[in-house]
């Protein structure tokens, strides 16, 4: 269930749009989520890398999960914002030691994994997902990436 104010056409309005999934009491108790839903503007991308690190830490997870998974979110984010269409979702989840990251918009294409040269100043996003999470993936529309955590709260 998304949950949003009506949709804005102004950018600084956008940044209202940001809440919190409700804990769903059907989940599993070590289950929990962040949605946000926001317009396409690179200006989010800072208050997501923001939100993000703060609902991890409600998780206690070490330093070095927690950054990686900033990381491809904002790389995520900023995919979807350049090159997708639409609203865009971000969606977080916990789950039994397992970090999945969800971001969806209305772009039909898959990202892709680019070999992008020494000189060019772009192209290196997914390849950042694929060097930090442990396993991703692209069905056109949403883009995921997880991220296994061992009992300590690091990386698996």
């Amino acid at each position: 269930m998304r949950q949003s104010t009506t949709s804005q056409t102004c950018p600084e309005r956008a940044v209202e749009r940001y809440t919190a999934a409700p804990r769903q009491s059907t989940a599993p108790i070590e289950a929990d989520a962040f949605r946000a839903a926001f317009l396409p503007d690179t200006s989010v991308v800072a208050h997501m890398r923001t939100s993000t690190a703060t609902f991890l830490r409600r998780f206690g997870l070490t330093e070095p999960v927690a950054s990686s998974v900033v990381l491809v979110v904002s790389e995520l984010v900023t995919n979807a914002i350049r090159h997708g269409y639409g609203e865009v979702e971000l969606e977080i989840r916990v789950v039994s030691g397992t970090i999945s990251v969800s971001v969806t918009d209305e772009n039909p294409a898959p990202a892709v994994l680019k070999q992008p040269g020494p000189d060019d100043t772009s192209g290196r996003g997914m390849a950042l997902v694929e060097a930090y999470s442990d396993r991703w993936g692209s069905t056109g529309e949403e883009t995921w990436c997880e991220f296994r955590l061992d009992r300590a709260g690091s990386a698996a």
